[in-house]
């Protein structure tokens, strides 16, 4: 059998969706590719679609180099475009020219809320798919089997945490929408309610304020859990948003077992195991993936379970405790930017 000669990745040409306050953006593509040019010799341009002037020749001078002349060595990525503008029509035409060097990288389940017509065609027409999590690798292998699961990484800037509060602190990042909103009322907020004492709940994300007034209206009664949310909130500053994390004693992360949130991609429990905060989260993909339960953290069915494993964390000795965080940090392994480019070199070693 004639052994396959092993293809570098020299160069990435990326074409993003939308815009870094997007994590998908962030995390997916701007952080990572960073990581590869200062790392592991990996140039690249990401291009992130817009009307100024400057992005608009940016485009230009990327989309041709691509068409007509790719660097050696170089791969073509449509991340997560679904729309059927000029934009991803161009893109349309780059993939249909250049397909042995394209890949299509999504990681949520946009053809469950959008019409799916641009992502069965990026889908059917790449190379290969870059599938954020296995719901989504499920789906799209029906229609191109080339698809390798590609978990979404956290950047590691050596940022954890150091010391436990005074008063124990249960914290979440994110925003209400897609589901994230209905989980916490599932499971963490009616816990909190059980629980007998004092403890701070900070809320990284919230900036609705009827969101906000609902929130505080629901704990109104209960004066042992003191609410937080910080405003102003850059989320481009990725070091800032680490260092508010480590504030947190424990992570949660919760899902609902609904197709839009089963397709997730673990985001939230990687960022906090990735400072080295224990998480309680619940019992579906893709935490369960990176959530080992009593290792680095608990998961939990019930919102009681998620009470009574906030106060078990609560009640720790220090030397049991950061022994989970110890475990959390040693966690980033399977998703750190290092793991993230060999699952990319296993893609261009293995297309067509």
């Amino acid at each position: 059998m004639e052994k396959r000669e092993i293809r570098e990745i020299r160069h990435i040409y990326w074409f993003a969706y939308y815009k870094l306050d997007s994590p998908s953006v962030r995390y997916r593509a701007k952080y990572p590719l960073d990581f590869a040019r200062r790392n592991l010799g990996i140039s690249s341009n990401l291009i992130i679609p817009g009307y100024a002037p400057k992005r608009v020749l940016s485009f230009i001078a990327v989309y041709f180099s691509a068409l007509f002349v790719p660097q050696k060595d170089s791969l073509i990525v449509i991340q997560r475009v679904r729309s059927n503008f000029i934009y991803s029509n161009l893109l349309k035409l780059l993939v249909i020219v250049r397909r042995k060097l394209t890949v299509y990288d999504l990681d949520d389940a946009d053809y469950l809320e959008y019409d799916p017509g641009t992502i069965h065609f990026f889908a059917r027409n790449c190379s290969y798919i870059s599938a954020g999590s296995l719901e989504i690798a499920k789906y799209l292998k029906k229609i191109n089997e080339n698809v390798l699961h590609v978990t979404s990484p956290v950047p590691d800037y050596g940022i954890v945490k150091r010391e436990r509060n005074l008063v124990f602190t249960i914290g979440w990042i994110g925003g209400f929408g897609w589901g994230h909103k209905d989980s916490l009322y599932k499971y963490l907020f009616p816990a909190l309610k059980r629980l007998n004492f004092d403890c701070r709940l900070i809320m990284i994300g919230l900036s609705r304020e009827s969101d906000i007034s609902e929130l505080n209206k629901y704990f109104e009664e209960y004066k042992n859990v003191k609410i937080s949310i910080p405003r102003g909130i850059n989320w481009k500053d990725e070091i800032e948003i680490q260092k508010m994390i480590t504030r947190f004693d424990i992570g949660v992360a919760t899902l609902l077992n609904r197709p839009v949130q089963l397709a997730k991609s673990g985001i939230k429990a990687k960022q906090y195991l990735n400072n080295g905060i224990p998480v309680i989260c619940n019992n579906l993909p893709e935490n369960n993936n990176i959530v080992i339960n009593g290792f680095n953290g608990f998961i939990c069915n019930s919102a009681e379970e998620f009470a009574d494993k906030i106060t078990e964390l609560k009640n720790m000795n220090d030397d049991l405790y950061w022994e989970y965080s110890k475990n959390a940090r040693k966690s980033i392994e399977n998703f750190n930017h290092r793991k993230y480019f060999q699952d990319w070199e296993r893609i261009k070693n293995n297309m067509p």
